[in-house]
């Protein structure tokens, strides 16, 4: 009997931190929202857009060529 209420016990503990956890996390998010109004898409200048997709200078990750097809 001892290790059934002992295994029940521990359910209950684990049960017990996991909901505790739920609960910070969701305070926080509550708490410390980002960003109300998200901010809109960087627009590619009037330079980099006459050149096309082909050109890759100042990119950080170039793009494949079957990509820009």
């Amino acid at each position: 009997m001892s290790d059934a209420l002992g295994l029940l016990l521990l359910v209950v503990y684990i049960a017990a931190i996991v909901g505790l956890a739920a609960a910070i996390t969701l305070t926080v998010i509550k708490i410390f929202l980002t960003e109300r109004n998200p901010k809109s898409p960087d627009t590619p200048d009037d330079a980099s857009a006459k050149r096309g997709s082909e050109s890759t200078g100042g990119s950080l990750f170039r793009r494949s060529k079957k990509a820009a097809t």
